[in-house]
């Protein structure tokens, strides 16, 4: 399962697949040798843009909330930790390819494996909770980014 990172590294074109990736992750290769190995990797079959099913967008979004990171996830982690969801509920084995710490951080509560491309990665995995340095809002399951309280930005810390 591969967010931009393991595109931009061209891991489908060295690796045995087929990868997995989502169509929101195909929309930010941009570059010319990035969208190049997207191509070449699409036309040779090892790269397979699939999208989600709703059932498994909750899914992630609840996962998400419980660790406290539904606000420092992007609408495309959000797609690729879903389609990862789906495809170790179908059976298959699933390592999540991404430098994205937060994303690296929900895939390990959720029982996924995942592998770094550029970075270290994560030592550890962590739970945030989401508060409102304003006025001290803390919204109860999904948090919206900004406070209905006082209109502040929400923001997270770790958990005690």
């Amino acid at each position: 399962m591969l967010d931009a990172a393991g595109i931009f590294a061209g891991l489908p074109l060295q690796a045995s697949g087929p990868f997995y990736t989502t169509p929101r992750v195909v929309g930010e290769v941009r570059d010319e040798n990035s969208r190049r190995v997207l191509e070449n990797s699409l036309s040779l079959g090892r790269l397979i843009v699939q999208s989600p099913s709703p059932r498994f967008i909750d899914e992630a979004r609840r996962i998400a909330s419980e660790v406290g990171v539904e606000i420092s996830l992007s609408p495309t982690d959000v797609e690729v930790l879903a389609l990862a969801l789906e495809l170790a509920d179908s059976g298959l084995e699933v390592t999540v390819v991404t430098d994205d710490y937060m994303l690296q951080n929900v895939s390990a509560h959720a029982g996924l494996e995942y592998i770094s491309v550029k970075t270290r990665g994560i030592r550890s995995t962590r739970r945030y909770e989401i508060y409102c340095p304003a006025c001290g809002y803390r919204p109860r399951g999904g948090a919206p980014r900004v406070c209905p309280r006082c209109g502040h930005s929400l923001s997270r810390r770790l958990k005690a």
